[in-house]
């Protein structure tokens, strides 16, 4: 019996992570550990211990996050900061943000700051997106978050989600998807 590939964006990303996941995890996930990760791919790029052909170099452990790469560490670092205009400048100039996947993209760097600044003032303080673990394949860092803030009602608000980034050339954020419960956010939001 032969069955067809299920083709939605979502699950090609998920399922293109899960062949490496496991052994990036081990690299990526040790205290201190030093890994390197694709840029664009090159298949005339010389390969690393960990299959990945060489290209950005992993952040160590920050505030104990897990080792991910300089932009993606910059996305959740100013987050915590509060600091739309950092958050956004981890995205390339003409990135796109699907914050959730499945509502309309932002698209441009300057969408995504104006998006963001346009939030953080529904929170007193707005405590930040925290990463849990993250795992590398290729030019894709999908990584498992939580996040925490306080309304202007002075209500707690919790969320956890998994983002998937694609980073560009340059290591910067070129696509980054979003998986959170948004209707569960929302009540939250609004109570």
């Amino acid at each position: 019996m032969t069955t067809t590939p299920d083709t939605r964006p979502a699950r090609r990303h998920i399922l293109g992570l899960g062949a490496a996941l496991g052994a990036a995890a081990a690299a990526l996930t040790v205290p201190g550990a030093r890994a390197e990760a694709a840029g664009p791919r090159d298949a005339a790029a010389p390969a690393t211990a960990s299959g990945h052909a060489a290209g950005i170099v992993l952040e160590q452990n920050h505030a104990g996050f897990p080792a991910m790469p300089r932009a993606v560490l910059d996305f959740f670092l100013a987050s915590q900061r509060a600091d739309a205009d950092a958050w956004a400048a981890a995205f390339a100039p003409q990135g796109v943000f699907h914050d959730p996947v499945g509502e309309p993209a932002l698209v441009g760097r300057e969408a995504i700051r104006k998006r963001i600044h346009s939030i953080l003032p529904s929170f007193r303080p707005f405590l930040g997106i925290t990463p849990d673990e993250a795992h590398m394949s290729a030019d894709f860092v999908a990584v498992s978050w939580r996040g925490a803030a306080v309304t202007l009602k002075n209500r707690p608000v919790n969320w956890s989600g998994i983002n998937i980034f694609q980073l560009d050339d340059k290591g910067l954020i070129k696509e980054a998807w979003a998986y959170f419960n948004y209707a569960a956010f929302k009540v939250q939001l609004d109570s």
